[in-house]
């Protein structure tokens, strides 16, 4: 059974090292495996010709390998040394098992590197898949196993990376906030899907006037090249497509105009939930006084009025054929208590509509001309804000029906940044941060 074990150690523990180990014992236990070697008595090479005497061993050193079965392994390693007779000194084999400056076998180091450069987790979560300490392994890659080191951008990363290689003829240019508030522009290259190659430039801050310099560092023929940008209805946003990128036809994102709608619907319901809660507390206190007990009227669905307006915030961002029943049944009650909803909501979907079912821009322009003659109609005040925002950027608005062209890939772009340095936070500096960015998205 020995001699099968030692046999299976060729396909288990590094290659070359089981020729010159042997294995004297190991054990298994539920969440680890202890594989324990030590060095044979073979002279090395280098001392063929010397006459050496074994000295025993230097103390043992622990390993980490690749995981089996679910399992850390870890190698317990003897090696040993020979006192040289002819120089009096004592001499030891050269082993090149472990990654500089780790107790981790190079092969196992080399692939955990490949990981760490390759795939949007962060090294915790890495290290938990590999049975690694997380924190050790994030040491061990910033210090030993990365180039980060080496980084020409390693001390003013922060201040903002661009990488013209990544140009393309279509980007997007958005806000994202990476941790504590901390606010950056980044410009993505929509062809790149998300992927390596995304990143063209991420930058501290959104002022104009620290951005615009920053990006006019890529080269202006690569910049002339740009047909195409999206953005949102940010003014600095506008203003830095427009110096930086002149060639670009500049489109407003659809889904921000249409956030926009929903967010003053829902300002009318929150509106209304504070009078509910109002009426509320003045019953509560009439009964008091009066000495009764209150009990708050209850509709036919089983929601006092105060519940409907809260649990109804969810269904006014869905079009009515999504709905469930039971979403169904509380949108009649509340469109019945409540008809400036109802005529919101419609002013919303008939929003929605227009993006999504026009294909010209001049019927899109006919359309939203007589959605603004409705919103003045209604004297919704925060409509009625919406609709001059839309006058005030129509141009640019209107430029999303040539074609269709959206924010949603910066979105989602910027969505993994934050996802990632969710997991990333309280682990290292935004420079480093932004350096394992770099390596997966530039």
């Amino acid at each position: 059974m020995h001699d099968s074990f030692q046999a299976l150690l060729h396909l288990v523990i590094p290659e070359g090292v089981s020729d010159y180990f042997k294995l004297v014992d190991h054990k298994a236990e539920a969440n680890s495996i202890h594989i324990y070697l030590e060095e044979l008595n073979s002279i090395p090479l280098e001392y063929q010709s010397n006459r050496l005497q074994s000295k025993g061993f230097f103390d043992e050193v622990i390993l980490q390998d690749f995981p089996l079965r679910g399992r850390e392994v870890f190698l317990h390693v003897k090696r040993r040394r020979w006192l040289n007779l002819d120089s009096n000194k004592v001499v030891f084999r050269n082993w090149e098992v472990v990654a500089k400056g780790t107790r981790i076998t190079q092969d196992f180091a080399a692939f955990l590197k490949l990981s760490a450069d390759t795939k949007a987790h962060s090294l915790q979560t890495i290290g938990s898949f590999y049975g690694v300490n997380g924190k050790k392994l994030q040491r061990y890659y910033r210090d030993k196993l990365s180039d980060y080191s080496l980084w020409e951008h390693k001390e003013n990363a922060r201040k903002g990376l661009v990488f013209e290689q990544n140009m393309g003829p279509f980007l997007s240019i958005d806000e994202t906030s990476l941790s504590h508030g901390e606010l950056y522009t980044v410009v993505t290259n929509k062809q790149a899907k998300g992927k390596a190659g995304t990143l063209v430039a991420i930058m501290e801050g959104t002022k104009s006037e620290t951005i615009i310099p920053l990006l006019q560092k890529l080269s202006l023929k690569q910049r002339n090249k740009v047909q195409e940008i999206t953005l949102d209805l940010a003014g600095n946003m506008s203003l830095i497509a427009k110096k930086c990128f002149p060639n670009a036809t500049r489109v407003i994102d659809r889904f921000h105009v249409q956030q926009l709608a929903t967010e003053a619907l829902q300002e009318i319901r929150i509106k209304y939930r504070w009078q509910a809660i109002d009426a509320e507390n003045q019953a509560i206190e009439d009964a008091k006084t009066a000495q009764v007990t209150y009990c708050p009227p209850v509709l036919s669905n089983g929601d006092t009025l105060k519940q409907l307006l809260a649990r109804s915030r969810y269904l006014l961002y869905k079009k009515e054929d999504n709905w469930t029943a039971e979403q169904a049944q509380r949108a009649g009650l509340l469109f019945e208590k409540y008809p400036d909803l109802r005529k919101a909501y419609e002013l919303t979907q008939k929003l929605s509509w227009i993006f999504s079912t026009t294909t010209d821009k001049l019927y899109a322009f006919a359309r939203l001309a007589k959605w603004n003659e409705l919103v003045e109609q209604s004297g919704f005040k925060s409509f009625n804000t919406l609709s001059r925002t839309i006058i005030n950027h129509h141009q640019h608005i209107l430029n999303y029906f040539d074609n269709k062209s959206t924010n949603a890939s910066a979105e989602s772009f910027n969505a993994k940044i934050k996802a990632f340095r969710a997991q990333y936070r309280g682990v290292g500096n935004v420079n480093f941060f932004l350096f394992r960015l770099a390596k997966l998205y530039a």
